[in-house]
């Protein structure tokens, strides 16, 4: 057929014009239809994302559910002198996991977030005054700098930074408001994530098999068996970048909090989990906790906001230069070097999105490299 087709130039000339001609009207159509399209794809998110989340949550407590399932069938091969079956086993373990996964999250709402509403409120019923306490500091400051600033300058930035914190307030306020209209439809999607994850990992060896099957079905064996190491290296490097990073943003901000909580920093706890959060972004989160103590530390004094940002500017350097690429690099299996290296090279293509996912990724290109120059080195093609 190919013979034929190219000794009929004409023939072979038609079906490409065809081919072109087609992809150019559905082309069109999309860009057309692009808006309905996206609008389709938003919905379409808008109903996988509770599954997406119970799958996540189901992987990070995976591990521990296989950690408390292998001990309690020890224990009760110990005590019982016989084997739990593997549905009770199970049935247990969850519980016994999901438990103590609520009792921390109460744990936190009981212990942690009355502070930090607590700050939360003091920010906002301080916004008013903080334009006359800008004034106050830019009186005491100004004989120091009129010589590069002019006044009017300085009018400028104090309004920026008063704006900023008050637009911060307002979506505050704006995300809380919105939880409580939407309170019905928050819980049901809470409550669909919850049971979707349990069912995830209470049959997640069945929903593996049938996962295997469909793969069987739609793909060769070669591959399917490099579709399932790629899953399994994935899955080695994510996970441990995951522990990682939890681990990095539990550290970042537990040490921001004492720091602050150590000099009297007013709102303390609030810059603690900004911190935190935004460590999810290598190198990012710290930088903004310390931008962020500076700003709220005026609240108190012109002292009290340069000593935060100086201690958290010296903390982001501990954690940029030697706390996450030690975690990160120990994790993945990355040198330091190539930590750094990745993360800035993700940063200025994909920007945030790109630090997050440049470690993992670049994890992934060290092992697949590292296969490959063992099978040209055991084949002596190096």
């Amino acid at each position: 057929m190919f013979a034929h087709l190219k000794n009929n130039k004409k023939l072979l000339y038609s079906i490409m014009a065809f081919t072109v001609g087609l992809a150019l009207i559905l082309a069109f159509n999309l860009i057309q239809n692009l808006q309905l399209i996206i609008a389709a794809i938003k919905e379409f998110m808008a109903v996988i994302t509770p599954v997406i989340i119970a799958f996540a949550i189901a992987y990070i407590l995976w591990k521990p559910t296989v950690f408390v399932e292998k001990n309690l069938q020890k224990m009760t091969k110990k005590l019982m002198k016989r084997d739990l079956s593997s549905g009770a086993s199970r049935g247990i373990s969850l519980l016994i996991v999901v438990s103590l996964v609520v009792m921390l999250i109460l744990l936190l709402f009981n212990t942690i977030i009355p502070p930090i509403i607590t700050n939360l409120k003091l920010l906002v019923d301080s916004i008013p005054a903080l334009h006359q306490t800008f004034n106050k500091y830019i009186d005491d400051i100004s004989p120091y700098i009129q010589s590069f600033i002019t006044e009017e300058q300085i009018n400028e930035i104090t309004r920026a930074i008063t704006n900023l914190l008050s637009y911060i307030a307002t979506q505050i306020l704006q995300f809380g408001t919105g939880m409580i209209t939407n309170m019905t439809g928050f819980i049901i999607s809470v409550l669909t994530t919850i049971i979707l994850s349990i069912y995830f990992l209470k049959d997640k060896e069945t929903l593996t098999r049938s996962v295997y099957k469909a793969g069987q079905t739609l793909l060769t064996p070669n591959g399917l068996k490099r579709s399932q190491q790629f899953l399994k290296d994935l899955d080695a490097v994510f996970g441990g970048f995951l522990i990682a990073q939890l681990i990095a943003a539990i550290l970042a901000g537990i040490l921001s909090s004492l720091i602050l909580i150590a000099i009297g920093h007013p709102f303390a706890l609030l810059v603690g989990l900004v911190t935190g959060v935004a460590n999810v972004i290598p190198y990012v989160g710290p930088i903004l906790g310390a931008v962020l103590g500076g700003l709220l530390g005026l609240f108190s004094s012109l002292k009290m906001a340069i000593l935060s940002l100086v201690l958290l500017t010296i903390y982001q350097q501990l954690d940029a230069n030697v706390i996450q690429p030690k975690l990160l690099s120990n994790s993945v299996g990355l040198n330091p070097v190539w930590v750094l290296i990745a993360i800035l090279i993700g940063g200025h293509y994909l920007g945030m999105l790109g630090m997050i996912v440049s470690i993992p990724s670049a994890a992934l290109f060290q092992i697949y490299m590292t296969r490959r120059y063992n099978r040209l080195k055991a084949a002596n093609r190096i």
